[in-house]
């Protein structure tokens, strides 16, 4: 099991049931913790859902209360693969 972190300005942007776009950042211990990710998931309010834990941060970066599980479908490439 892996665990995220997103920082969000709304809990509506965490829509339950859709494809999301997302910039995550792993909190796993180890070289790359706190390593970003752009991806495409869905995330869910049960816990049982999704294979990965989804920890939320407000704006400022207040730890939010709510919880969440997250399937990660794919790493979105943001950079144009000439230069990756």
């Amino acid at each position: 099991m892996n665990q995220w972190e997103v920082f969000v300005m709304d809990m509506s942007e965490l829509a339950e049931g859709k494809d999301l776009a997302l910039s995550i950042r792993t909190l796993n211990p180890g070289h790359h913790k706190y390593t970003y990710k752009h991806v495409r998931c869905q995330v869910s309010s049960n816990l049982d859902q999704h294979p990965d834990r989804l920890q939320v941060r407000m704006g400022r970066g207040q730890l939010s209360a709510a919880k969440f599980s997250i399937k990660v479908i794919e790493e979105i490439q943001r950079m144009p693969a000439k230069y990756a």
